[in-house]
């Protein structure tokens, strides 16, 4: 069974943006190689009451889109442990939701692509990233 074993997230701050550097681990069965596989991941900022989607472009731009906030990877794993990283770029002013530093995680899910698969899901969640923006 598919599985992400490790998430990791980090940022740096670069002018007007915040730059996302996404780790992730993902492990695969045999028999699973070969076969088509999506990661796809979004962000959030931790808040004590509901958690907060980090858009990707501002609402009135992706107004309509079902799921515009996530980013989606589709791949052939070629071997049974892969890492994957993937650096975002996202505007100051889309993550800064709250006065204070926010605290950004990412949520993963690694799916099967086609229809009929038997191979199984996973997710994962990110440790958290205080940004001060």
């Amino acid at each position: 069974m598919a599985s992400i074993e490790s998430a990791n997230l980090n940022h740096e701050l670069s002018d007007k943006f915040v730059l996302f550097k996404l780790g992730t681990k993902l492990r695969f069965e045999p028999e699973e190689l070969g076969s088509t596989w999506l990661l796809q991941f979004e962000f959030w900022e931790k808040d004590p009451l509901k958690d907060d989607p980090i858009p990707l472009v501002p609402k009135s731009v992706s107004f309509g889109e079902v799921d515009a906030n996530k980013i989606r990877y589709y791949f052939e794993p070629p071997e049974e442990e892969i890492e994957l990283s993937q650096d975002v770029e996202i505007a100051s002013h889309l993550v800064n939701t709250e006065p204070g530093k926010e605290e950004v995680y990412s949520k993963l899910q690694l799916k099967p692509v086609g229809e009929g698969s038997t191979f199984t899901p996973a997710e994962m969640n990110t440790n958290i990233t205080q940004v001060d923006v």
